[in-house]
């Protein structure tokens, strides 16, 4: 396995760096020759326009030159072709470089293009708009060149020697050529010897293949001692225990540190040391799995008894719901038969026809109409308790002025109030109009304020304000007392039906127990809600919040 694992390894990868360093070395060679040319280039670019700088300007003082200080002309042997000729010649004498200029119709023979020089002129003739014409590795002189070559055109200097007539001797002692001006008149050449450059070339490619060399050794030997280290060793120490727990000995583990495991052979060998731990426990503690599973039954069994104890409550809370309906239609019994025998008691009196006089008789017709609106308002409460429940109770809503309301509210909590001697505060402020159903907030309003004067001692206290609250977009009206007050456990059930705080079936209270379930519900059909602040002895404060909706008049 050691051979065969490493050679899998380590060959693959020797391959694939050996093929990144060989193309990595290709890619320099490219880059170095491109880099070099760049320069050879560059040297002849300079060199040339030094040329033709010498070459003009000879060419535009020649009248300078041949001017004596008297005036007259003299011509002195000096021109532009000699200048150009002379200043290479000597350029080359001192350098390596071969610098000249060159025509396939010279005057010197000297001057007559080579190969590459006449290649150069028949581009520049065949192309008028060309700067340059290059040639890399010419052999020159048994040694390889790069040559370049510009242009020399003839200007309007020129004509004096080179122009018309065709045939006429100019001031050198050579014919003119008849050329016109913008003819090619000859090339500048250069040659740069590139052997310099290739030998540096060549070095840079030793230097790099020696250090691709030693990196390519280096990363196979890493790797080599790598693999041995965190893959082969801990591996035979995981095929060892392998074999061991194979054989039967379930107490084998491996020591993840002492064999440098690493990454996945880490992650195996702790795999290996679980499944170990858990064929082990297994073979040993059969007994004890048997208990914990005889334990996790037990603890089932529990959890089932709790749950038959929850349905068991809930049976119970059922049955004491089906009480609490009993007590109510027992207390509607009595609600029901209280006024009816209070009217009909008062009925009796005035059929007998005594010696009732004018106040008794008022009284008497007073207590029939207050016990009858009594009975009224309980049969209707039970009558829309059944509605909402049949979900047949809709919104109506109106234009509705605080201001209305409140009055509607005063006018009949006065005489309960004052039945109790009760200080009973109404106020509303300059409240707005908004979109509501009057008579269910009506509702809401007397029912929670009769609570509150029902729940409040012989001179108490009790208030009922309206006011719209800007920042949360509501109307809100507030019912307070400082009357007996609500317990906490009290507060959970004041708004459900049939149930009343201080109530239970054993102690009932007076009342239906339908009256704040009912506005709570006529609350939240508008989209609103009521809040309860309240502590045993310390009075209540029920909060009625309707969101506000500004009526709609048409007007723009």
């Amino acid at each position: 396995m050691k051979s065969r694992l490493e050679i899998l390894i380590a060959l693959p990868t020797f391959i694939v760096i050996t093929l990144l360093l060989v193309v990595s070395a290709a890619a320099e060679v490219w880059l170095q020759s491109k880099q070099s040319e760049e320069i050879l280039h560059e040297q002849a670019y300079i060199l040339s326009q030094e040329m033709q700088a010498a070459w003009d300007f000879v060419s535009v003082n020649q009248d300078r030159i041949n001017t004596d200080g008297d005036g007259s002309f003299t011509f002195k042997g000096l021109h532009c072709s000699i200048a150009g000729t002379s200043i290479g010649a000597l350029f080359t004498n001192r350098t390596d470089y071969v610098i000249r200029y060159a025509s396939d119709h010279p005057r010197n023979k000297a001057n007559l293009a080579d190969d590459f020089e006449s290649d150069a002129i028949d581009y520049f003739r065949s192309n008028s708009r060309a700067k340059e014409y290059c040639q890399t590795n010419f052999l020159l002189s048994d040694a390889e060149y790069y040559r370049y070559a510009v242009p020399l055109v003839m200007g309007s200097e020129c004509v004096g020697c080179h122009g018309d007539p065709a045939g006429e001797i100019d001031v050198t002692g050579y014919p003119k050529e008849g050329m016109q001006k913008g003819d090619l008149v000859g090339i500048a050449s250069i040659s740069i010897p590139v052997d310099s450059h290739k030998e540096d070339l060549k070095a840079q490619i030793i230097h790099r293949v020696l250090l691709s060399t030693g990196v390519l050794a280096a990363c196979f030997l890493t790797i080599t001692l790598v693999t041995r280290r965190y893959v082969i060793h801990p591996l035979r120490k995981v095929e060892g225990a392998v074999q061991k727990l194979g054989s039967g000995d379930m107490s084998t583990h491996i020591d993840v540190e002492a064999i440098n495991a690493c990454g996945e052979i880490n992650v195996l060998s702790g795999q290996f040391n679980n499944m170990a731990s858990e064929l082990d426990a297994l073979h040993k503690h059969l007994e004890e799995m048997v208990a914990t599973r005889t334990e996790q039954l037990a603890d089932a069994n529990e959890t089932l008894a709790e749950q038959a104890a929850k349905l068991e409550e809930m049976n119970r809370r059922l049955t004491e719901n089906d009480l609490y309906k009993s007590h109510f239609f027992t207390m509607m019994s009595h609600e029901l038969r209280t006024p009816t025998t209070v009217i009909r008691a008062y009925i009796d009196m005035l059929e007998e026809e005594g010696d009732l006089d004018d106040e008794a008789r008022r009284n008497a017709v007073k207590a029939i109409r207050t016990n009858a609106q009594s009975l009224s308002k309980l049969v209707d409460s039970i009558l829309e308790s059944a509605r909402m429940e049949a979900g047949a109770v809709k919104l109506e809503k109106t234009v509705v002025d605080a201001a209305d309301i409140m009055v509607e509210v005063e006018k009949t909590l006065t005489p309960l109030a004052q039945d109790k001697s009760i200080d009973l505060q109404v106020s509303y402020g300059n409240t707005p109009l908004f979109m509501a159903d009057a008579n269910k907030l009506l509702h809401i309003l007397e029912n929670l304020g009769s609570n509150a004067i029902k729940y409040t001692g012989f001179g108490g206290e009790v208030s009922v304000s309206a006011s719209l609250d800007e920042e949360a977009g509501e109307m809100r009206f507030v019912v307070s007392d400082n009357g007996i007050g609500i317990s906490e456990a009290d507060k959970q059930v004041v708004f459900e039906k049939f149930k009343q705080a201080g109530s239970s079936v054993s102690k009932p209270v007076s009342g239906s127990g339908l009256g704040l379930a009912l506005a709570k519900e006529y609350a939240e059909l508008h989209g609103g809600s009521i809040l309860l602040e309240s502590a045993l002895g310390q009075g209540s404060e029920f909060t009625v919040c309707i969101p506000f909706e500004e009526p709609d008049f048409g007007f723009e």
